[in-house]
């Protein structure tokens, strides 16, 4: 009989140390927290409220779902006058552009205007820049020397197509055009009228 109450006594102080230790924080097991619980709430909620709606007065059951049929077609009809109106915008901006050209053609004739547009703003450095591609072009057109936007003043003086004599007074320009556009040697207007003088296609054209 002692045996077995030692026995008692034992499993009892077993079991009660097990549940002291599963007591502890880091032995609970919590359930997962759904965070989807609470639209499935009240989800069910608005479904019970319509049924009970369709049960105790079907007349406003039928208004309120006509009601809602409405806003949808509302807001389908909305959506495709938005899409319409975007499409159409589109279109119509893409005529607009194959109509219309994209920029001016920067021809002899163009640059010729900008240097005299430049001119008389005073800018007499930079109406010698576009007045000098309007002079290259124009041999271009001549076949006197070939004009390409990348290359400098220096390497048109330097085109083999130009005779001897059109090389040099060619050099003596663009040593000009050098110091006035990028030596910032003072251009006035006599100097202009100077670079103008000695600017003509004729002058190059001449001795080839």
């Amino acid at each position: 009989m002692f045996a077995a109450a030692q026995e008692l006594v034992s499993a009892d102080s077993l079991r009660s140390a097990i549940d002291a230790v599963l007591s502890q924080g880091r032995y609970q097991v919590a359930a997962p927290r759904d965070p989807w619980a609470p639209v499935r709430r009240l989800w069910a909620f608005t479904l019970d409220a319509l049924e009970r709606l369709r049960s105790d007065n079907p007349l406003a059951y039928r208004a309120l779902v006509w009601l809602l049929v409405a806003v949808l077609l509302a807001i389908v009809a909305h959506a495709m006058w938005v899409a319409a109106r975007t499409i159409q915008a589109g279109t119509g901006a893409e005529a607009k552009e194959r109509v219309q050209p994209t920029s001016t053609p920067r021809d002899a004739a163009w640059y010729a205007r900008e240097a005299s547009r430049l001119a008389a703003a005073g800018q007499y450095a930079d109406a010698m820049q576009a007045d000098f591609l309007r002079l290259m072009l124009e041999l271009d057109a001549r076949n006197i020397t070939r004009f390409h936007p990348s290359r400098t003043p220096g390497e048109y003086a330097r085109d083999p197509r130009l005779p001897a004599e059109s090389r040099n007074e060619l050099r003596s320009l663009v040593r000009s055009l050098y110091a006035y556009a990028f030596a910032r040697v003072p251009a006035d207007e006599p100097a202009w009228q100077e670079w103008r003088t000695r600017a003509t296609a004729d002058r190059y054209a001449a001795a080839h």
